[in-house]
C-alpha cells in the first residue's frame, strides 16, 4: 500500500511540475506551485522543534519513565498524545520507547491522530473560526476523538504489536480522549483557553528553536549542546513540501471528476457541498476547511470537523513526513487515519440525526438544522 500510494503522489508531483511549467492548462501546475511554497511555512513550524528534540528527550525521559514503570507503561504514549508527529511527536517517542515497535507506534499513529489534534489542529482552529462555530468543531472533535482509540487500535493490528501490550498501552489514550472529549463539551470556553495556551507554548518553543539554529549558522556559535543537526530537520521539510506538490494536483483532480457525485452523496446524507469539499481537503490539511467553515451548513460543519480529527493530513504533510523517517509504517498510518476518520464520520452523521430528531420532539414536531 505505501509503495502504491507513493508512486501515485510521485507521478501526480510530475504531471503538476510539467503542467506549471507549460503555462497551468490543466489547472494541476497552480496546485504544484501551493505545495512546494508550503515549503516555508513547514520550516518556520517544524524546525525549531525538531532541533530541540534530543534536548527535550533528555528532559522528558527523567520526568516520565520512572512514573510509567510503575504502571507497565511505555513513556512514548505520554509525548505522542500532546505533540503532532511532525513537531516533535515522533523523535521524542522514538526516544522514549522502551521497544522500537512500540516508539513508532506511538509517535506516528497516536502523535498524527491525538498528538496532532491538542498540539495543532484545535489551537489553530480556535483562532480561525467564529464564535458561534466554536460550537460546531467542540461537537465534531469530541465525536472524532472518540473513534481514535479504535483507529489506534487497527493500526496496531496492522503492525502486529502483541496484543495485551497494545490494548494496554491504549487504555490511557481512552481515558485521556474522553475526558478530553467531555472537557470539550461540558466546559468548552475553559478548555478553549488550555488548548490556545499549549498551542502558543509550542509555537514559542519552535521560535526558541529556530533562533537557536540560526545564531549557530550565521555566527558559528552554538548557545546549546544538544540540537539536532539543521541538515536533518531541512530535509524532512523539503521532501513533505515535495509531496504536498504530488498530493494538491491528485486530491485537486479526484474533486473535479467525482465533484458531482461527491454532491449528490452529501446531499442525500444532509450536508452541503461546501462540507463535501471540506471533507476531501481535509485529507490534504484541514486548514483548508477552516477558511471555508462558515459557508457550510451545521451538521457539514460537524461532520467535517469529526473526520478531520483522524483523517486530515493523510495524505498531506503528516504522509511525507512519515515517508521521510519511518516509510515502512505507511500501510499502518494509512490505515489507522483512515479507519477512524471514517468511522467518525458515520457515527456523527447518527449522533447529529439523533440530537436534532430529539430536539424536534422536545419542541412539539419542530424542524431544526441545529443542536
Amino acid at each position: 500500500m505505501d509503495k502504491f500510494v507513493l508512486l501515485l503522489i510521485g507521478s501526480f508531483f510530475v504531471i503538476g511540475g510539467i503542467d506549471y511549467i507549460t503555462g497551468n492548462h490543466l489547472k494541476l501546475g497552480r496546485k504544484f506551485e501551493e505545495g512546494i511554497k508550503t515549503m516555508g511555512a513547514l520550516g518556520l513550524g517544524m524546525i525549531g522543534i525538531l532541533s530541540l528534540a534530543p534536548i527535550l528527550a533528555n528532559f522528558l525521559s527523567a520526568k516520565i519513565i520512572p512514573i510509567c514503570q510503575v504502571f507497565h507503561l511505555d513513556p512514548s504514549i505520554i509525548p505522542a498524545a500532546f505533540l503532532a508527529v511532525d513537531m516533535g511527536g515522533y523523535q521524542l517517542a522514538e526516544k522514549l520507547a522502551m521497544t522500537k515497535e512500540m516508539g513508532a507506534f506511538s509517535g506516528i499513529i497516536i502523535a498524527s491522530t491525538l498528538g496532532a489534534t491538542i498540539s495543532f489542529s484545535i489551537p489553530v482552529a480556535l483562532g480561525m473560526l467564529s464564535k458561534e462555530d466554536e460550537k460546531f468543531f467542540s461537537k465534531g472533535v469530541l465525536v472524532g476523538i472518540i473513534t481514535i482509540p479504535i483507529g489506534c487500535l487497527a493500526a496496531g493490528l496492522w503492525q502486529k504489536i502483541n496484543i495485551n501490550l497494545l490494548v494496554w498501552n491504549l487504555v490511557p489514550i481512552f481515558v485521556f480522549a474522553i475526558i478530553l472529549g467531555v472537557g470539550l463539551l461540558k466546559a468548552p470556553h475553559v478548555f478553549i483557553k488550555v488548548f490556545n495556551v499549549f498551542g502558543k507554548l509550542i509555537m514559542s518553543l519552535s521560535a526558541v528553536g529556530l533562533l537557536l539554529q540560526g545564531v549557530d549558522v550565521i555566527f558559528g556559535v552554538r548557545l546549546v549542546s544538544g540540537l539536532a543537526p539543521l541538515s536533518e530537520s531541512m530535509v524532512i521539510v523539503g521532501k513533505i513540501a515535495f509531496i504536498l506538490a504530488g498530493a494538491y494536483p491528485m486530491l485537486e483532480l479526484i474533486n473535479l471528476i467525482f465533484k458531482n457525485r461527491f454532491e449528490k452523496i452529501g446531499k442525500k446524507f444532509g450536508i452541503n457541498s461546501a462540507a463535501v469539499a471540506g471533507i476531501i481537503g481535509n485529507l490534504a490539511s484541514n486548514l483548508l476547511i477552516f477558511g471555508t467553515y462558515k459557508d457550510m451548513n451545521p451538521k457539514g460543519k460537524v461532520v467535517c470537523t469529526a473526520f478531520g480529527v483522524s483523517g486530515a493530513f493523510v495524505f498531506g504533510g503528516q504522509f511525507g513526513y512519515v515517508s521521510e523517517v519511518a516509510p515502512e509504517m505507511l500501510g499502518a498510518f494509512i490505515v489507522s487515519k483512515l479507519t477512524a476518520g471514517l468511522m467518525s464520520i458515520v457515527l456523527a452523521l447518527w449522533l447529529y440525526d439523533r440530537e436534532n430528531k430529539k430536539f424536534s420532539l422536545k419542541n412539539n414536531g419542530g424542524i431544526s438544522n441545529e443542536y
